[in-house]
């Protein structure tokens, strides 16, 4: 089943860019600052950390996978961090009333660094600025549990497959993928669907 398909691609403009620096600083959830990252003991190379935020709606082990997969092929998964966070309908609303100027609801939003128009992929990778301590803060992927659970039983797939390619989804918007145009979606849906297979 097509993930979706149902959706005209003008309604996909979903990363939300402000330069100089992430949007929003704070938390888009709880509105509480984000904790500065303190290195290990160790030194190493540390792998994508992936917090969560709100009330996850089902098992998030394949969301995890996804997300991981879909940035593996462009570097961006070690000393990393990402945000998934979780909220209401009304929640979602407001995040899409403010920052994106449409009052509805909508699956999926990004909140990530600001990169050059149309950079997208490796080179918006490349692009990324790490913090001081060298932890690099991809960004946050908001995702309407409401809303991907009506998704799901649309589609007819387990809601923990739909929370998986949300968030593998919402990670690309992170590097730049685009879908409001008719090939900007299409790629997104392949690289989506590819992120959950891992």
């Amino acid at each position: 089943m097509r993930p979706h398909a149902a959706r005209p691609p003008a309604d996909q403009e979903r990363v939300l860019r402000a330069p100089p620096r992430r949007l929003p600083r704070a938390d888009s959830v709880s509105g509480r600052p984000h904790r500065a990252h303190s290195p290990g003991i160790t030194g190493g190379v540390r792998p994508l950390k992936i917090a969560v935020r709100g009330e996850a709606p089902c098992d998030l082990a394949p969301a995890r996978r996804a997300v991981r997969a879909a940035l593996r092929p462009y570097g961006v998964t070690q000393d990393a961090e990402l945000v998934l966070a979780f909220v209401d309908d009304a929640a979602m609303r407001e995040l899409s009333r403010r920052y994106r100027r449409k009052d509805r609801t909508t699956d999926v939003l990004s909140f990530g660094q600001s990169l050059r128009p149309g950079t997208k992929g490796l080179g918006a990778a490349a692009s990324l600025r790490r913090e001081a301590d060298g932890t690099l803060e991809l960004g946050d992927v908001v995702i309407s549990a409401a809303q991907a659970a009506r998704q799901a039983k649309r589609r007819r797939w387990p809601l923990a497959t739909e929370v998986a390619f949300l968030a593998a989804h919402g990670a690309l918007h992170l590097l730049g993928y685009e879908d409001d145009t008719v090939a900007g979606y299409r790629e997104m849906v392949r690289l989506g669907r590819a992120a959950l297979k891992g």
